[in-house]
């Protein structure tokens, strides 16, 4: 049923809260009655020693690439209607936490994010304290520290955040069981509904659709400056109101290096996934609309 992203710094203790949880979740199931919401419920725990990934795979971008492959691989092949799916790792990119984000939304399943907060000096202090063979290399935490991008609540796909921090002792499990088992799952919506097939041309034609929104957008600042509100228009040039095909433009000019940035990553985002090509626009819009409502 739910999928459970662990966050956190290398050596923060995402481990230990991870195994944590399971006992806690084990317990809880084992109380119910066989009539109470979630007593059906079966736990899967993922994490890097179980997948066979090695540390040194994150030190090159091709490698990593494969890590987050193989992980993305676990959760769509567990993550059903009676299982939750704990998946412990760094978790720390922001781009494959949304890729998870819509796994979950697309089987209309609940989701949360739980970050372990820990200061650099003691993630240092607890990798030097484990044996040899766990410990990490010390230029490789400080390089994937630097790379971390922090979880904002605020985005869909970190909500619910529930932070732990390394001295806790308890964790909220409350608020936890709350969010994976009592919460109302989402509804299955347009931006994360995938289709079985996928056409030959899928690739390119996200390509050029999301260039024709760009575009559209430039067009409109040379004409109004800043801030507003542009109206998409689809391939054929109409504008169909009824899919709400609006971007609202931030009150200030956003540059083309800014516009492309984002076109890059809903692209890296969405080669994996299928997308109907009469939704490409509409779906990116809305999209590039949300990511101007939160950061800005």
């Amino acid at each position: 049923m739910p999928l459970i992203l662990m966050v956190g710094y290398p050596s923060s203790g995402k481990s230990r809260w991870a195994q944590k949880l399971v006992d806690a979740l084990e317990n809880r199931i084992s109380q119910l009655k066989p009539s109470d919401l979630g007593s059906n419920l079966k736990i899967k725990l993922y994490n890097d020693k179980n997948l066979g990934i090695k540390h040194e795979m994150y030190r090159e971008s091709v490698s990593e690439k494969a890590i987050r492959g193989e992980q993305m691989s676990a959760v769509r092949r567990d993550l059903s209607k009676n299982q939750i799916v704990i998946l412990d790792a760094l978790n720390y990119i922001k781009g494959f936490r949304y890729q998870l984000y819509c796994e979950a939304k697309n089987l209309g399943t609940t989701y949360c994010v739980i970050q372990v907060i820990a200061p650099t000096d003691i993630c240092f202090q607890w990798n030097a304290a484990r044996p040899e063979s766990e410990r990490w290399e010390e230029n490789l935490i400080k390089a994937l520290i630097m790379r971390f991008e922090e979880p904002n609540g605020l985005n869909r796909w970190d909500s619910p955040l529930i932070p732990v921090t390394f001295d806790d002792i308890e964790l909220p499990f409350e608020e936890i069981w709350k969010s994976i088992v009592l919460k109302k799952p989402p509804k299955p919506n347009h931006a994360t509904f995938m289709k079985a097939a996928t056409p030959a041309n899928s690739l390119q034609e996200l390509d050029r659709m999301t260039s024709l929104v760009i575009d559209q957008i430039i067009q409109y600042q040379n004409l109004n400056q800043s801030g507003g509100v542009v109206l998409v228009k689809d391939n054929s040039g109409s504008t169909n109101t009824d899919q709400k095909c609006y971007v609202h433009l931030p009150p200030r000019v956003v540059t083309i290096a800014e516009l492309q940035r984002m076109r890059r990553t809903y692209i890296a985002l969405n080669r994996m996934r299928t997308i109907a090509v009469d939704r490409i626009i509409t779906l990116f819009a809305d999209f590039m609309d949300h990511a101007f409502n939160n950061n800005d």
